[in-house]
């Protein structure tokens, strides 16, 4: 398999992979922020208090390390395949 196709193969993989855990942390936001109202859907200030919770508690450190990496692994093979 040549280069240049087995980086797009890694690119599609690594978007999945990232696209996968975005919407995940969305929607255990969502549903944090939902419990916190009382409501189905939350307003923007519980919201907004969940997601700051969420960008600085130790508990979502490891979510949040998924991310980051799977973000600079995909912005990696995206570099890769720009110069290959």
């Amino acid at each position: 398999m040549p280069l240049p196709a087995l980086l797009t193969a890694l690119i599609i993989l690594a978007l999945a992979l990232w696209f996968y855990l975005v919407f995940a942390l969305v929607m255990d936001h969502r549903r944090q922020a939902a419990r916190r109202s009382g409501q189905p859907y939350a307003g923007l200030r519980d919201t907004a208090q969940v997601w700051s919770k969420m960008l600085r508690a130790p508990e979502h450190r490891r979510s949040r390390r998924r991310v980051t990496l799977t973000t600079l692994a995909l912005l990696v093979l995206l570099l890769l395949r720009a110069l290959v």
